[in-house]
């Protein structure tokens, strides 16, 4: 924690003075520390801890910071947070699948269907 309007520095305002290294909260701890397992994506198949999950790709800054805010209030439980997350992490990948990216340089060009595009008209006698 840092407190910003103290004139003593963040780690002596913190209360673990003497340490060099600041603390990590409880809560990123056991976020940390707390795996599940993973059936999307690039983490298929693997345990990953939940830190992990809410910093990949799949999370945008803005659901990460929002579920980080609330957990840490006390107003999700950890179960509920693993819950979120993988769901988030499982709609995401599956988004990805559906729609394969697009190369680098443009759109991929459709194969013509026939009747795709102008026609002829036959010309009269």
């Amino acid at each position: 924690v840092t407190v910003r309007s103290s004139n003593k520095d963040p780690v002596t305002a913190a209360g673990q003075e003497g340490d060099d290294v600041p603390k990590e909260e409880p809560s990123k701890t056991t976020l940390k520390t707390t795996t599940v397992h993973v059936e999307a994506g690039e983490f298929r198949g693997h345990e990953v801890s939940l830190w992990d999950l809410l910093h990949s790709r799949y999370i945008p800054e803005e659901n990460r910071k929002e579920l980080l805010e609330v957990y840490e209030a006390g107003e999700l439980t950890l179960e509920q947070v693993k819950s979120v997350v993988t769901t988030i992490v499982t709609r995401a990948a599956a988004g990805e699948r559906a729609e394969p990216e697009e190369p680098e340089d443009g759109p991929r060009a459709r194969p013509e269907e026939p009747g795709d595009g102008p026609r002829a008209e036959p010309e009269e006698p």
